[in-house]
């Protein structure tokens, strides 16, 4: 999709096949050569590669020629573990800055971090799993929290809503002192820590002059309310799509679309084993481009998104999606159709009388809706609600719980929706889509 040429493609096609153990496997075992890959319809004979491939195979297996673990530049990051194993990735740190400028160009309201001279000082606040430094730990310092970039990890505990309001303070406290230009935060967590704030009588230690970014889990409209509320509308704020496996992926401009990175990758949207039409639910398959490291060809990343035929309002070109959340999060009806997490957080918006919710998919037919609720709550706007869900679910097999506590996942992340029959069965999980 877009950006690239073809040319760029076949070459790290050839890179990887010449270069990576795992990826000349991958081909050879599939009967195929590079030589064989000579105009973009033949990509679709490439099987995907897969999360699993690149954790069995690390580090000798998927990282090229060449290079290992103590080359000059090479950063290493975890996935947070949600899908058992924690996955290791590593990437050259200029491949990372350079998607990262690729992606946050398209937002004007972002341009004051890449001012000549600056050195960025970034606080992020994620679950302790995404991070490489010991976060959870209530006696840990800022200077051991502080990583080479100038990123300061923030203090946070594995089970959100059970942190204690020491490290609640800690955090603040800490904000306030090390003054970034940016907080990159999973919106969630973020939205749990400006709660606390306003409970314990605390304000934002300044309101313009910095940038929110956050990622890790699907923003919405509830956290992002939230932020908005505490922080107005001088500080820039924007969702941004990426993966620990490869970084940037996508950004939000000042018109809240969301544009892909095609300076950096080759991207398939995958319907059915086809590239999707617009507005078709599909999965996302990358290739890098340029990726001397470890280079990933067809790769499966188990999200889905929607593709924008139109042109965004802001002028980028570069495409427009929207994300939809995770292929094992989609709430599966009984007539096989889907609600993505995204259609599901649109059902539910803003929201003011919701802090927090997650929903959960117990069995083919039954849903249950935990959320915490806020002065602003009112029965009639839990009714109105539960219409929707049953409207759209398809179903009365819908339980609506107010409560005071929603656990994390066992990698320290919030998701707001969960489907166990997703999880249970393999081939709704894949969906076919590659």
């Amino acid at each position: 999709m877009g950006g690239a040429n073809f040319e760029e493609v076949q070459d790290e096609i050839r890179y990887a096949y010449d270069n990576t153990i795992f990826f000349k496997k991958h081909m050879d075992n599939a009967g195929l050569n590079p030589r064989d890959i000579t105009e973009i319809g033949d990509l679709s004979r490439i099987p995907p590669t897969v999360k699993k491939d690149y954790r069995k195979g690390f580090p000798a297996s998927v990282i090229a020629s060449g290079y290992n673990l103590k080359s000059p530049h090479v950063m290493r990051f975890q996935s947070s573990g949600t899908e058992g194993d924690r996955l290791v990735s590593v990437v050259l740190s200029y491949d990372l800055a350079r998607r990262q400028a690729s992606c946050i160009s398209v937002n004007s309201k972002f341009s004051s971090l890449w001012r000549p001279g600056l050195k960025l000082r970034t606080c992020r606040f994620a679950a302790p799993n995404c991070s490489d430094v010991e976060c959870a730990n209530p006696n840990s310092t800022m200077e051991s929290r502080l990583l080479d970039d100038g990123t300061l990890v923030l203090p946070v505990y594995h089970d959100l809503l059970t942190t204690p309001e020491r490290m609640v303070n800690m955090a603040l406290d800490e904000i306030e002192e090390y003054d970034p230009h940016l907080l990159f935060v999973d919106p969630t967590h973020f939205a749990f820590l400006i709660r606390a704030m306003k409970k314990s009588g605390r304000f934002p230690h300044k309101k313009q002059g910095f940038c929110i970014m956050s990622g890790y889990t699907l923003c919405t409209q509830v956290a992002r309310r939230q932020i908005k509320e505490c922080y107005g509308e001088d500080v820039a704020f924007a969702d941004m799509l990426g993966m620990s496996e490869m970084g940037y992926l996508g950004f939000e401009c000042t018109e809240g679309k969301q544009h892909m990175n095609v300076e950096d990758y080759h991207l398939e949207f995958i319907k059915n084993g086809r590239p999707a039409e617009p507005g078709e639910l599909a999965e996302l398959v990358i290739t890098t481009l340029g990726d001397e490291l470890s280079p990933h060809i067809r790769y499966a990343t188990g999200d889905m998104f929607r593709v924008s035929a139109e042109k965004c309002a802001c002028g980028h070109p570069a495409p427009v999606v929207r994300a939809e959340g995770r292929v094992k999060n989609a709430l599966w009806l009984r007539d096989d159709t889907v609600v993505t997490p995204r259609e599901l957080d649109e059902l539910i918006g803003p929201a003011e009388w919701i802090d927090m919710y997650q929903m959960n998919q117990t069995n083919d037919d039954e849903f249950s809706f935990s959320y915490l609720r806020n002065d602003a709550w009112t029965p009639q706007q839990e009714d109105e609600l539960i219409g929707k869900f049953r409207e759209t679910l398809k179903t009365n097999n819908i339980t609506c719980t107010p409560t005071q506590y929603l656990p994390a996942d066992r990698g320290g992340k919030f998701i707001s929706c969960i489907s166990s029959v997703a999880q249970r069965d393999e081939k709704r999980r894949q969906l076919s889509w590659v």
